[in-house]
């Protein structure tokens, strides 16, 4: 009888370890994932950037000009961002999201 419930418990523990290594491979994944994607949005925002910088000295025939120009832009929305983050951020939560999750969750329609 003795045997019988080690070996239940034994199982069960087995069970039990491996859904735990399942989840946190997953989760481990899932982190790693979002940092690559991260790092690669970063890589190509800065490239892109760059590029635009060179566009705009090349279109104008300054670097100081070019260079000054989206300085200037990446100000300006920084300053955007930081006035009206936040009343911006609440207007897309309450009108759109909220919206779009009340047609899902929705089933007398």
């Amino acid at each position: 009888m003795f045997i019988f419930i080690r070996n239940f418990i034994h199982k069960k523990w087995c069970i039990f370890r491996n859904e735990v290594i399942k989840m946190l491979i997953s989760i481990m994944t899932e982190v790693f994932l979002n940092f690559l994607l991260l790092i690669f949005g970063i890589i190509i925002f800065f490239l892109v950037s760059l590029s635009l910088c060179f566009f705009l000295s090349f279109y104008f025939g300054s670097y100081v000009i070019g260079f000054g120009i989206l300085t200037i832009l990446y100000f300006l929305i920084f300053i955007i961002i930081f006035c009206f983050g936040r009343d911006i951020t609440r207007f897309i939560i309450k009108n759109l999201f909220n919206k779009s999750f009340i047609k899902i969750f929705d089933h007398k329609k």
